[in-house]
């Protein structure tokens, strides 16, 4: 999505970051077969999380797919570095 030129003010930004991380979590949710709950869980402790209300990265514009791909491509990093 091109947003050259677009002035979002924080609270647009923290909006929509809000309601992707909503529809990640549903997605994870489904994916895993865990609960919202535990889902919204290990999402609000990776480090995608930050990234997301980081509004500096733009993370903020992506899609579901898109963050939850970060979201898997991260936590395979992490387990990466514990082997």
């Amino acid at each position: 999505m091109e947003t050259s030129g677009c002035n979002f003010t924080n609270s647009q930004k923290e909006s929509c970051a809000v309601s992707l991380m909503r529809d990640t979590i549903e997605e994870l949710s489904v994916r895993d077969g865990i609960s919202y709950e535990n889902a919204l869980l290990c999402f609000a402790t990776s480090k995608v999380y930050g990234a997301l209300f980081d509004y500096d990265t733009g993370i903020w514009r992506e899609s579901p797919d898109y963050l939850l791909n970060l979201y898997d491509y991260c936590n395979s990093q992490k387990m990466n570095n514990i082997v």
